[in-house]
């Protein structure tokens, strides 16, 4: 019987999605085979993974992303009469991507950058994982390495030459590692003062932009706490959450560290 979405305590608004999901999951239960999502962020891939668990204990439900530290993962449904070595998570269609370019002649692009160019191939996002920001050993060059939908991955190294105005060349990584060298170890530290953990304060200490300003990019919907969309302006900011400002970047959020002369609020944070 086809799993019905309304047995599965889920966000109404996340329900369209996860309509999707169960139907990789009656796919995995009707034929007994292994069967995957498209990419989603902590916030989906979480939520829909606890779902299912607490209705399918048959199903062996694998969340997974390319290497260990990705943060966008498919979701892999295994019967649990099958072989332990095709639960494997190297079993899972993704393919790594290098993307290279001379960093002696180009400014470095963005994640934003790589992000736009391999969507205007005419991809859904759901097909894109995490895009990692390293340098190589080579001081005049310097890559992207790009997790996606492997039946896309030759397509892209085709037809990508450009992420931005930057000429690039993509190529398929065969080599299984961890990524050591494109981990979050990429992640720029800074320090705020700010005057406290509301999260208009911290959009704007983030992107320099006034506490009006930053209302009302959060009343649009442009914020992200935790991938989820938020627009309580006053909502209070922990350490470890991850705010995003669509289009412009995300920082996760470190500790307090301190107060200054004036009693503003030192903050570790860890841009992206």
């Amino acid at each position: 019987m086809r799993p019905n979405k309304k047995n599965f305590h889920i966000d109404p608004a996340l329900q369209p999605l996860f309509a999707n999901v169960l139907d990789r999951l009656f796919l995995c239960e009707s034929r007994h085979i292994p069967a995957y999502t498209d990419f989603f962020d902590p916030a989906k891939w979480t939520s829909f993974e606890e779902a299912i668990v607490r209705q399918k204990p048959n199903v062996q439900v694998v969340a997974f992303g390319g290497i260990k530290d990705c943060e966008r993962r498919m979701l892999g449904f295994f019967p649990f009469e099958i072989e332990s070595s095709e639960k494997n998570p190297l079993a899972f269609p993704i393919a790594r991507l290098r993307i290279s370019y001379n960093s002696k002649f180009n400014k470095p692009p963005r994640h934003q950058d790589y992000l736009g160019s391999i969507l205007g191939l005419g991809f859904d996002r759901g097909k894109i994982g995490d895009i990692f920001l390293a340098s190589g050993k080579n001081s005049d060059e310097s890559y992207a390495e790009v997790f996606v939908f492997g039946d896309i991955s030759e397509y892209i190294c085709d037809q990508l030459e450009k992420v931005g105005k930057v000429p690039v060349k993509a190529q398929i990584v065969t080599e299984q590692n961890n990524c050591a060298d494109v981990s979050r170890s990429q992640e720029t530290e800074k320090q705020l003062n700010i005057a406290s953990l509301r999260l208009d304060a911290i959009i704007s200490a983030l992107f320099k932009v006034s506490r009006g300003q930053a209302a009302a990019l959060i009343k649009s919907e442009k914020v992200f706490v935790n991938w989820s969309p938020q627009t309580d302006v006053g909502k209070q900011i922990k350490p470890g959450d991850m705010v995003t400002l669509r289009g412009h970047g995300r920082a996760r959020i470190g500790e307090i560290v301190g107060t200054t002369k004036k009693d503003r609020l030192r903050l570790t944070v860890f841009l992206s």
